[in-house]
Protein backbone atom coordinates (compact mmCIF):
# COMPACT_ATOMS: atom_id res chain seq x y z
CA UNK A 1 0.00 0.00 0.00
CA UNK A 2 2.89 2.36 0.81
CA UNK A 3 4.36 1.72 -2.65
CA UNK A 4 1.10 2.70 -4.30
CA UNK A 5 0.84 5.93 -2.31
CA UNK A 6 4.48 6.80 -3.03
CA UNK A 7 4.03 6.05 -6.73
CA UNK A 8 0.87 8.15 -6.78
CA UNK A 9 2.59 11.15 -5.17
CA UNK A 10 5.60 10.87 -7.48
CA UNK A 11 3.36 10.59 -10.56
CA UNK A 12 1.30 13.56 -9.41
CA UNK A 13 4.36 15.79 -9.04
CA UNK A 14 5.95 14.52 -12.25
CA UNK A 15 2.87 15.28 -14.33
CA UNK A 16 2.13 18.70 -12.86
CA UNK A 17 5.57 20.06 -13.78
CA UNK A 18 4.69 19.83 -17.46
CA UNK A 19 2.27 22.78 -17.26
CA UNK A 20 3.98 25.69 -19.02
CA UNK A 21 3.84 29.43 -18.47
CA UNK A 22 2.11 31.79 -20.85
CA UNK A 23 3.88 33.44 -23.74
CA UNK A 24 5.40 36.86 -23.01
CA UNK A 25 7.38 39.59 -24.73
CA UNK A 26 11.12 39.03 -24.27
CA UNK A 27 12.56 41.85 -26.40
CA UNK A 28 11.54 44.57 -28.81
CA UNK A 29 13.10 46.92 -31.33
CA UNK A 30 12.70 49.81 -30.56
CA UNK A 31 12.94 48.79 -26.92
CA UNK A 32 10.61 49.85 -24.15
CA UNK A 33 11.42 53.42 -23.05
CA UNK A 34 14.16 53.79 -25.67
CA UNK A 35 14.95 57.24 -27.12
CA UNK A 36 15.69 56.63 -30.82
CA UNK A 37 17.82 59.18 -32.69
CA UNK A 38 17.68 57.54 -36.12
CA UNK A 39 15.00 56.58 -38.64
CA UNK A 40 12.55 53.94 -37.46
CA UNK A 41 11.29 51.87 -40.41
CA UNK A 42 9.93 48.83 -38.57
CA UNK A 43 9.05 47.35 -35.22
CA UNK A 44 10.24 43.90 -34.15
CA UNK A 45 8.72 42.00 -31.20
CA UNK A 46 10.24 38.77 -29.92
CA UNK A 47 8.34 36.43 -27.60
CA UNK A 48 9.49 33.54 -25.40
CA UNK A 49 7.57 30.93 -27.41
CA UNK A 50 5.91 30.45 -30.76
CA UNK A 51 2.95 32.73 -31.60
CA UNK A 52 0.03 32.34 -33.99
CA UNK A 53 0.03 34.09 -37.39
CA UNK A 54 -3.16 35.97 -36.43
CA UNK A 55 -1.22 38.03 -33.86
CA UNK A 56 -1.31 41.82 -34.36
CA UNK A 57 0.68 44.93 -33.50
CA UNK A 58 -0.51 48.56 -33.63
CA UNK A 59 1.48 51.75 -33.11
CA UNK A 60 -0.07 55.03 -31.94
CA UNK A 61 1.41 58.52 -31.78
CA UNK A 62 1.08 60.88 -28.81
CA UNK A 63 -2.39 62.03 -29.95
CA UNK A 64 -3.59 58.39 -30.07
CA UNK A 65 -3.64 58.39 -33.89
CA UNK A 66 -2.81 54.95 -35.29
CA UNK A 67 0.29 54.78 -37.50
CA UNK A 68 -0.26 52.64 -40.60
CA UNK A 69 1.81 49.48 -40.67
CA UNK A 70 2.31 48.30 -44.25
CA UNK A 71 2.90 44.66 -43.45
CA UNK A 72 2.96 42.47 -40.37
CA UNK A 73 4.84 39.19 -40.52
CA UNK A 74 4.95 36.42 -37.93
CA UNK A 75 7.74 33.87 -37.99
CA UNK A 76 7.75 31.40 -35.08
CA UNK A 77 8.27 33.67 -32.05
CA UNK A 78 9.01 36.98 -33.86
CA UNK A 79 6.48 39.53 -35.16
CA UNK A 80 7.68 42.31 -37.49
CA UNK A 81 5.72 45.32 -38.74
CA UNK A 82 7.01 47.76 -41.35
CA UNK A 83 6.00 51.43 -41.63
CA UNK A 84 5.16 53.18 -44.91
CA UNK A 85 7.63 55.95 -44.01
CA UNK A 86 10.03 56.54 -41.11
CA UNK A 87 8.42 57.73 -37.89
CA UNK A 88 8.49 61.45 -37.09
CA UNK A 89 9.79 62.80 -33.79
CA UNK A 90 7.46 62.08 -30.89
CA UNK A 91 6.31 59.53 -28.36
CA UNK A 92 4.81 56.29 -29.68
CA UNK A 93 2.83 53.56 -27.97
CA UNK A 94 2.98 49.97 -29.20
CA UNK A 95 -0.02 47.70 -28.57
CA UNK A 96 0.42 44.01 -29.33
CA UNK A 97 -2.06 41.16 -29.17
CA UNK A 98 -0.93 37.59 -29.66
CA UNK A 99 -2.16 34.06 -29.30
CA UNK A 100 0.57 31.96 -27.77
CA UNK A 101 1.42 28.37 -28.57
CA UNK A 102 -0.64 27.38 -25.51
CA UNK A 103 -3.73 28.95 -27.15
CA UNK A 104 -4.12 31.81 -24.69
CA UNK A 105 -4.64 35.35 -26.00
CA UNK A 106 -2.21 37.81 -24.42
CA UNK A 107 -1.75 41.53 -24.94
CA UNK A 108 0.58 44.26 -23.82
CA UNK A 109 1.73 47.82 -24.44
CA UNK A 110 4.92 49.83 -24.18
CA UNK A 111 6.24 53.21 -25.35
CA UNK A 112 9.32 54.63 -26.99
CA UNK A 113 10.45 58.06 -28.21
CA UNK A 114 11.82 59.17 -31.58
CA UNK A 115 13.94 62.33 -31.26
CA UNK A 116 16.06 62.83 -34.33
CA UNK A 117 18.12 65.97 -34.81
CA UNK A 118 16.41 67.86 -37.59
CA UNK A 119 18.65 69.18 -40.35
CA UNK A 120 18.29 72.83 -41.27
CA UNK A 121 16.99 73.55 -44.75
CA UNK A 122 19.26 75.22 -47.31
CA UNK A 123 19.34 79.05 -47.19
CA UNK A 124 17.71 79.38 -50.62
CA UNK A 125 14.24 78.19 -49.53
CA UNK A 126 11.41 80.68 -49.07
CA UNK A 127 9.96 79.16 -45.92
CA UNK A 128 12.18 78.18 -43.05
CA UNK A 129 10.58 76.09 -40.36
CA UNK A 130 11.87 76.32 -36.82
CA UNK A 131 12.45 72.95 -35.15
CA UNK A 132 9.89 72.32 -32.46
CA UNK A 133 11.35 72.78 -28.99
CA UNK A 134 9.75 70.44 -26.53
CA UNK A 135 10.30 71.19 -22.85
CA UNK A 136 11.80 68.27 -20.95
CA UNK A 137 8.69 68.13 -18.73
CA UNK A 138 6.54 67.31 -21.76
CA UNK A 139 8.57 64.26 -22.81
CA UNK A 140 8.16 62.34 -19.57
CA UNK A 141 6.60 59.01 -20.37
CA UNK A 142 3.55 57.64 -18.73
CA UNK A 143 4.11 54.46 -16.74
CA UNK A 144 4.32 51.49 -19.06
CA UNK A 145 1.61 48.96 -18.52
CA UNK A 146 2.17 45.50 -19.85
CA UNK A 147 -1.06 43.76 -19.22
CA UNK A 148 -0.62 40.05 -19.16
CA UNK A 149 -3.38 37.72 -18.22
CA UNK A 150 -4.61 38.37 -14.70
CA UNK A 151 -2.74 36.05 -12.37
CA UNK A 152 -5.92 35.42 -10.41
CA UNK A 153 -7.49 33.84 -13.46
CA UNK A 154 -6.58 30.20 -13.86
CA UNK A 155 -6.97 28.91 -17.40
CA UNK A 156 -9.62 26.22 -17.64
CA UNK A 157 -7.32 23.98 -19.69
CA UNK A 158 -4.68 24.00 -16.95
CA UNK A 159 -7.25 23.16 -14.28
CA UNK A 160 -8.63 20.36 -16.43
CA UNK A 161 -5.16 18.84 -16.87
CA UNK A 162 -4.49 18.92 -13.14
CA UNK A 163 -7.88 17.36 -12.32
CA UNK A 164 -7.37 14.60 -14.91
CA UNK A 165 -3.90 13.79 -13.54
CA UNK A 166 -5.27 13.55 -10.01
CA UNK A 167 -8.22 11.38 -11.09
CA UNK A 168 -6.02 8.99 -13.09
CA UNK A 169 -3.54 8.77 -10.23
CA UNK A 170 -6.24 8.00 -7.68
CA UNK A 171 -7.90 5.49 -10.02
CA UNK A 172 -4.54 3.80 -10.66
CA UNK A 173 -3.87 3.63 -6.93
CA UNK A 174 -7.26 2.08 -6.20
CA UNK A 175 -6.90 -0.36 -9.09
CA UNK A 176 -3.44 -1.41 -7.86
CA UNK A 177 -4.73 -1.82 -4.31
CA UNK A 178 -7.61 -4.04 -5.48
CA UNK A 179 -5.30 -6.21 -7.59
CA UNK A 180 -2.86 -6.49 -4.69
CA UNK A 181 -5.60 -7.65 -2.32
CA UNK A 182 -6.90 -10.26 -4.80
CA UNK A 183 -3.43 -11.78 -5.23
CA UNK A 184 -3.09 -12.44 -1.49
Amino acid sequence: MKRIICATVILLFACTTTVSAHTGLTSSLPAEGEDITEDVHEIVLEFNSEIESTSTVKVFDKSKKEITISSTQVSENVMTGGFLSPLDNGTYTVEWKIIGKDGHPIQGTYSFIVSQVELEEPVGTEEKQEPAVVPKEKTIEEPVEQSMEDSSKIASNDVLVVILVILFTVAGGIFGWIIGRRQK
